[in-house]
């Protein structure tokens, strides 16, 4: 005796059943899989005021609003970030490969991203971009400044 019909229903029901429960979470993951694209697709350089070393400054930001940082002199052809220490206190400012590049009034410079390894990154005028973890991903919060660490001194970009 199958399953079904110990609990009383055709087998054809089931069936179907099971078959609606399949195509509603194909649908499911469908829907999420076009969202988390849409999110990914495109990075926006854009500007925003933050806080830098006491007066407010307009600096460029991230798709969210977060500050972005450029470590000095280094470039897409000579890389400084490089350990797993530097990415932890200035995560890359990483987008998806086929990611849309844009930057809006204000932002001066030629966008573009590097491949690095298991991920790209952006970059302003050739320079990668970073965050600062201290600031959190806040708005307005630039305390990165002027860190000297990882072979050169931090700074926001203006």
């Amino acid at each position: 005796m199958s399953l079904a019909r110990l609990k009383g229903r055709p087998s054809g029901a089931r069936l179907l059943s099971s078959s609606r429960m399949v195509a509603c979470c194909v649908a499911i993951v469908a829907v999420l899989s076009f969202a988390g694209i849409a999110v990914a697709a495109t990075a926006t350089l854009g500007t925003g005021k933050a806080t830098v070393k006491g007066k407010s400054e307009t600096v460029v930001v991230d798709s969210g609003g977060a500050t972005v940082y450029t470590l000095s002199g280094e470039t897409a052809h000579h890389l400084k970030c490089t350990s797993s220490m530097c990415f932890k206190f200035w995560p890359p400012y990483k987008v998806s490969a086929n990611a849309k590049l844009t930057k809006a009034k204000g932002v001066n410079g030629t966008v573009s991203k590097l491949h690095r390894g298991g991920f790209y990154q952006v970059m302003l005028n050739g320079h990668p971009l970073y965050r600062f973890l201290p600031d959190g991903g806040r708005k307005g919060s630039a305390m990165g400044e002027g860190v000297t660490a990882f072979g050169g001194t931090w700074h926001v970009v203006r």
